[in-house]
């Protein structure tokens, strides 16, 4: 009988497409199962993968509301005993958190279970930080330092393996790029990014002059194709685009630098600013700045876009073997870690104990 193991992570796709990178190899090994939100997105995309899904909603932080948050506590309490239940239920040997608010009532109801927990970005999120204490191992893709009295293990991100799969000739094809100039692929994210949009509609002109464009824009955010400029508003096929791109435009999420730097494209990074976000983003960014990485554009400059992007070609060399030379790719090690913690009985036993009297 295979070994059960939780997953629980969720909130944004940043949150979940680490676990995804897993799956193959943990679903052909473990009884996966994955604790989330009934209606969350981390369901929709966990739907055709072999786990076993459990849903428990937990309640969201909702920042600078006050009251709004008054019954966060009670909401979260009965959370953490649909959590419990799950955890008694499956009995799993091991349990791996990718953070986001999501994660919280499961890692909090792991009783003896072993809990791994996984960081993205550069700083802590509220609920790995509140998570820390039940951790029997915290990994993440940056280096980052002690969290707590607890050390944190670099692994890198993990990484899903069809990026290094995509067909550059079929992207080029749909596309309609003869190859004459270099590819420029513009992506906001999951849903695209308004800012990006309307900067690139602005100097289309300029751009395409210097690159064959294609653009993600999101859904319901279509544009009409020209010569040199192919938007879509969503694809499946983002590793064929992966392949074909020489180099990017992106916002700056840590799962989406880190595949981008796995595959050595050069990247001007524009980051979500604080306040529209918990400012993970712009701290990740200048790691890369300063790294000699990428090359990064606040938002409210995007009135130099086509100029730093002349600025990212020159220097795609220098980024290119700066990329190289980093280590994004961390599957194996925290697949390694996993095994570990959840075959190995005398060990599991002795990180328990440790955990619970921490």
């Amino acid at each position: 009988m295979k070994k059960k193991i939780i997953l629980t992570g969720g909130g944004t796709a940043g949150h979940i497409m680490p676990l995804l990178a897993l799956l193959p190899r943990l679903t052909s090994k473990y009884e996966v199962h994955y604790v989330g939100r009934s209606e969350g997105m981390e369901k929709e995309l966990t739907a055709d993968e072999n786990v076993i899904y459990h849903a428990v909603d937990c309640p969201r932080l909702t920042r600078g509301k006050f009251f709004v948050n008054l019954a966060l506590p009670f909401r979260l309490i009965g959370a953490y005993f649909k959590a419990r239940k799950v955890v008694k239920s499956v009995k799993p040997s091991l349990i791996l958190s990718k953070g986001g608010y999501v994660s919280l009532p499961t890692v909090l109801a792991h009783g003896k279970t072993p809990v791994i927990l996984h960081e993205s970005d550069t700083s802590f999120g509220l609920a790995n930080r509140i998570s820390a204490r039940c951790a029997a191992a915290i990994c993440s893709s940056f280096p980052l330092p002690p969290l707590g009295r607890k050390a944190v293990i670099h692994t890198g991100s993990p990484l899903r393996s069809a990026i290094y799969k995509g067909n550059k000739a079929r992207a080029a094809e749909k596309c309609g790029f003869d190859g004459s100039k270099k590819v420029l692929l513009v992506t906001g994210g999951s849903l695209g990014a308004k800012a990006f949009n309307d900067a690139v509609d602005e100097n289309i002109e300029k751009l395409t002059e210097l690159f064959d464009i294609v653009h993600i824009r999101g859904r319901g955010n279509a544009a009409q194709p020209r010569k040199g400029y192919y938007p879509l508003e969503f694809t499946a096929d983002i590793f064929d685009l992966f392949a074909l791109a020489d180099l990017a435009l992106t916002r700056g999420g840590g799962n989406s630098l880190f595949e981008l730097g796995a595959l050595g494209k050069p990247m001007l990074i524009v980051p979500l600013p604080k306040g529209a976000s918990r400012g993970d983003q712009v701290e990740n960014a200048e790691f890369f700045r300063k790294h000699g990485l990428a090359l990064v554009l606040a938002q409210n400059e995007l009135e130099k876009l086509t100029e730093k992007l002349a600025e990212l070609d020159a220097r795609s060399e220098e980024l290119i073997a700066a990329l190289k030379g980093y280590r994004f790719d961390g599957t194996e090690e925290l697949l390694s870690l996993i095994d570990k913690l959840a075959c190995d009985e005398e060990l599991r036993s002795a990180v328990s104990k440790k955990t619970a009297e921490e």
